[in-house]
């Protein structure tokens, strides 16, 4: 037997599946492509599958990663294409082999925001920036362990850059503390940016698209996790 990592983008209407009905659905699909998993033992068996970083609801990915055990004797190749086959359109495998990296190493994740306004206003981009300039921005972050929690934002901002419009909108792009040792939703960070809009300018903002373009490991040299 031996994992395989499996790199998969998340677009369109599956940015609404949940963490769980996703893991349902890679279940699911790989029990029709009739592809040799790996199961655990016990009472209650499983396929063995973790994914590195799960998203949240209503984000895209152009890249997502899943570890699945495999019985020997299947090429990457042929789960790649009868993945393919039984998964849903918005969900395609990208690339199969053997794990190089620990997903215990990512340390960040990096999402491309579009903040979306009902007319033109060239101020916006502007206005993004300088919200993401502030030294201390008071959020709430909620956990199971800890309940809520207030914490500043700026503290899981690894780096806003790259602000411009958009036609009527605002696009910038947004690493942030992600992994085990220090997480932070992007949404938070989005809505608190939406709130200080609202609250602060005279910009009409209708809503926001959030897409994660990469998940980042080795915080003294990031590079791209695969």
């Amino acid at each position: 037997m031996s994992k395989r990592r499996l790199a998969f983008s998340k677009l369109n209407m599956a940015k609404y599946i949940s963490h769980l009905d996703l893991l349902r659905c890679f279940t699911r699909a790989i029990m029709r492509a009739e592809l040799p998993v790996v199961y655990s033992q016990g009472f209650n068996p499983h396929q063995k599958m973790t994914f590195s970083l799960p998203l949240s609801v209503g984000v895209t990915s152009s890249r997502e990663f899943a570890d699945i055990e495999f019985e020997d004797g299947i090429s990457d190749s042929d789960i790649m294409k009868r993945l393919n086959l039984t998964l849903p359109p918005d969900i395609r495998i990208l690339s199969v082999g053997a794990p190089e990296i620990s997903a215990n190493d990512i340390f960040a994740a990096e999402y491309e925001v579009t903040i979306l306004s009902d007319s033109h206003c060239a101020e916006l981009p502007d206005a993004c920036k300088k919200f993401f300039a502030q030294p201390e921005v008071a959020i709430i972050k909620r956990t199971k362990k800890k309940g809520e929690q207030e914490l500043n934002l700026m503290d899981f901002v690894e780096s806003a850059e790259g602000f411009r419009e958009c036609g009527d909108d605002a696009r910038f792009s947004l690493t942030l503390s992600a992994g085990g040792q220090k997480n932070l939703k992007p949404e938070i960070a989005v809505e608190a940016l939406i709130d200080h809009l609202s609250s602060q300018t005279d910009i009409k903002i209708t809503g926001y698209n959030i897409h994660r373009t990469k998940i980042l490991y080795d915080k003294n040299e990031p590079k791209e996790f695969n």
